[in-house]
């Protein structure tokens, strides 16, 4: 969960004047941005509008082009293994080995944290995935795969989660499910933060809201509690 560090009282996420482009494209442009430990951000906007290239740069999957990022108030540049494994990061792709089988894709991940034993009962109990740890990864639907990796990007309890477009392409039972499980996840203190294009569900979720236009942050949006 969350860790009291001596720098808990500053932002999990810290841009500061971020650019990104990819030879003449302008992918993201000059976003400063603080997200405070505890808080469940979405990242709203139009396809191409920069939201995966953002979280990409939070998960230290990509560098700016230029601006600043700061990671559990450290610099990932200089301290990037130890702030990756305090990120649990769900894409679009599948991280998951088709040729194993449920059970068995969480046992490898969690081989690379401390995970007791004890975790893959608990996370298959969740995300109701018991009936399916048997199975191979590659025999399974879209939003059972989606719900394992959310399992998988959970194991060692991370305490910046982020997930690119979680809901999208899932069916209706598994996207209150997740959506449940998400709400859950606000009592244990850690940050959160998606990418969404179809606002309606990430905002029951998230209690603010960003939004992209062109690379750029046009609406910051904080609801009520």
């Amino acid at each position: 969960m969350a860790e009291n560090t001596p720098d808990a009282d500053r932002g999990t996420v810290e841009l500061d004047g971020v650019s990104k482009r990819y030879g003449h494209r302008h992918v993201l442009r000059r976003i400063s941005l603080r997200i405070p430990q505890g808080e469940f951000l979405v990242l709203l906007g139009h396809n191409g509008a920069g939201k995966t290239t953002l979280l990409r740069i939070m998960a230290t999957q990509v560098s700016p082009t230029k601006g600043r990022i700061r990671l559990f108030g450290r610099d990932p540049e200089s301290e990037g293994i130890t702030a990756r494994r305090r990120i649990g990061l769900v894409t679009h792709e599948s991280f998951l080995y088709p040729e194993l089988t449920v059970l068995e894709n969480l046992q490898f991940y969690g081989h690379f944290y401390p995970v007791a034993e004890s975790k893959y009962r608990e996370m298959l109990e969740i995300l109701e995935l018991q009936p399916y740890a048997g199975l191979r990864a590659g025999s399974l639907s879209f939003g059972l795969r989606r719900r394992v990796d959310m399992a998988r990007a959970l194991l060692h309890d991370p305490d910046l989660v982020l997930l690119d477009e979680p809901f999208a392409g899932l069916d209706e039972r598994t996207a209150h499910l997740l959506g449940e499980y998400l709400d859950s996840l606000k009592e244990t203190g850690i940050t959160l933060a998606m990418t969404s294009h179809s606002p309606k569900r990430a905002v029951l979720t998230c209690d603010r809201a960003i939004t992209l236009e062109n690379g750029s942050i046009v609406q910051d949006l904080r609801y009520a509690a």
